[in-house]
């Protein structure tokens, strides 16, 4: 008869007194996000975050490419100044002056790169509140915007990209949004917060 008691309490999921198990033993965390929405996920949910790049370095990498153009120009007018007198041109010189305007030609290409990472870093913004992330990870003039809720994502890994950290949300029904350092200067901030808000950790791949 004890025996078919205890059978009886483990269908029911009760742990018999022989086991020596607590309540805590028994509870299976949901491996898609944590083990619910605990004090401390619902606190960080209930705080307002708007996370974007600083405008004074976004500025800064612009000016960077500013100044690039200024001295690219610069060195393409040494070409001319080795080069004069024609009088006296020698293959030396002539080489010299190469150097001189490839140099000038590669800085003055960074000018534009420049401004365009620094202009489009300017415009990226996650903002966390109790209703989930919403991501904008477009342009001014291309937005690409994205909202999922907390209980959509599943999933934040993280992965080497190149020479770039490269951030992944991944959400429900094969949505996702994807950031690396070359769209936040801290992007892993970015992720680590929307980690703590889903109860997980982020997955490095």
């Amino acid at each position: 008869m004890r025996q078919g008691a205890n059978r009886a309490e483990e269908l029911r999921g009760i742990p018999t007194g022989g086991e020596g198990m607590s309540m805590s033993d028994v509870i299976q965390p949901n491996q898609a996000g944590g083990i619910g929405t605990t004090a401390q996920i619902a606190e960080f949910r209930a705080r307002h975050v708007v996370l974007h790049n600083s405008r004074l370095v976004c500025m800064g990498i612009m000016g960077i490419g500013v100044c690039s153009l200024l001295i690219g120009i610069c060195m393409v007018l040494m070409v001319f100044s080795v080069l004069s007198p024609l009088s006296a041109i020698s293959f030396m010189r002539v080489l010299a002056a190469a150097q001189w305007g490839l140099g000038g030609f590669m800085f003055c290409y960074l000018c534009p790169a420049m401004w365009k990472m620094g202009l489009r870093m300017m415009h990226k913004r996650v903002k966390l509140d109790e209703r989930g992330a919403d991501f904008s990870l477009g342009t001014k003039k291309k937005p690409v915007d994205l909202f999922m809720t907390w209980d959509d994502i599943v999933a934040v890994k993280q992965q080497r990209a190149g020479n770039a950290q490269q951030f992944t949300i991944q959400g429900t029904e094969g949505s996702f949004a994807q950031f690396s350092s070359y769209t936040f200067f801290r992007p892993k901030r970015v992720a680590r917060m929307i980690a703590e808000r889903v109860g997980q950790t982020i997955q490095k791949a």
